[in-house]
């Protein structure tokens, strides 16, 4: 047995030299400002690690009672723990990607994410013009991220939050980080367990959204296609027991105006053909929610729809 006093001084003479050497010195250094320089990373999204997010969200399988689908305005403006206050016991997951169609590969996995032993089955479509259309500048976020390996998911679940250190940030992000008055604008995210990804921009700045949108809706419109197929799948789902239920996702009243005269899209006989196919339509104004960029709803007016759309479910759900 080694004497006591013996372990500690062979102990002090290892530190100590490690201590003087400058390999140990250096890498003791980098580690210091890599934690440094991670921590001073501007709008620093809040909640859970992002890749996390988005590995958890693309891998859901038979785990919700109610499934939010869409673009990201519904990724964005739909909080299913809101509604959980008012849908109580209910499991509500939001399913929706960044620059999403209602494509069948898309409707496919939605299908999946509900559980089927569950005694109450909803999906709720979000519905936006541009999710409508069959636009070949966008492949969407869904498939980007379905195409990863289970490797890569398996990575981003479990290590993400410790491999955020190491994404690229320039000199002028550390200093926006040191000295946040230096930015014009902050946005802060967070992402929820749930799906929900919240936006909070300050101040709101231009509705550079509308340009965009603008440009967008001079190249292609709404998919009768695309519109058929969606009603076939509701058709399907409302045979196999699930509650279908859409609504027209609000925006600001410009972005409003601008879809109805230039996007080709017809409420009134969108409504007509889907609830000819099962599906029940919830009549939401699309004027009554502002959002800071022309298109998104920030977190606040989130909530409060989130809230609207939760009382409409509960309505016609019942008790």
């Amino acid at each position: 047995m080694i004497p006591i006093d013996l372990k500690n001084g062979v102990c002090r003479r290892l530190w100590t030299g490690l201590a003087r050497d400058r390999t140990f010195k250096t890498l003791g250094l980098a580690a210091i400002l890599i934690v440094l320089m991670g921590s001073l990373r501007p709008d620093k999204p809040q909640g859970i690690s992002e890749k996390r997010f988005w590995a958890t969200k693309i891998s859901w399988h038979h785990c919700g009672d109610m499934v939010l689908t869409g673009d990201s305005r519904i990724l964005g403006g739909v909080s299913p723990g809101e509604m959980e206050n008012t849908l109580t016991g209910w499991r509500i997951l939001n399913y929706a990607f960044a620059s999403n169609l209602y494509v069948p590969e898309y409707l496919e996995a939605v299908e999946q994410v509900l559980d089927p032993g569950s005694r109450k089955r909803v999906i709720v479509l979000g519905i936006t013009p541009h999710s409508l259309m069959e636009d070949p500048d966008v492949t969407g976020q869904f498939f980007s991220l379905r195409s990863l390996s289970k490797r890569h998911i398996y990575i981003d679940m479990h290590f993400a939050p410790l491999l955020g250190f190491f994404n690229y940030m320039t000199f002028n992000d550390a200093l926006k980080g040191l000295f946040p008055s230096l930015g014009k604008a902050h946005t802060r995210r967070e992402f929820f367990a749930d799906g929900w990804l919240s936006y909070d921009r300050q101040p709101p700045g231009e509705k550079k959204e509308l340009k965009k949108y603008a440009r967008t809706y001079q190249r292609i419109r709404v998919s009768a296609k695309m519109v058929a197929e969606l009603n076939a799948f509701v058709a399907r789902w409302t045979r196999m027991g699930i509650r279908v239920y859409a609504f027209l996702m609000p925006s600001c009243p410009e972005m409003a105006d601008l879809e109805e005269r230039y996007s080709g899209f017809d409420q009134h006989q969108f409504v007509e053909d889907f609830e000819r196919a099962g599906g029940t339509w919830i009549e939401i104004d699309p004027h009554g929610y502002d959002s800071f960029d022309g298109s998104h709803l920030g977190r606040q007016a989130a909530v409060e729809f989130s809230r609207e759309l939760a009382g409409r479910v509960r309505e016609l759900e019942g008790p």
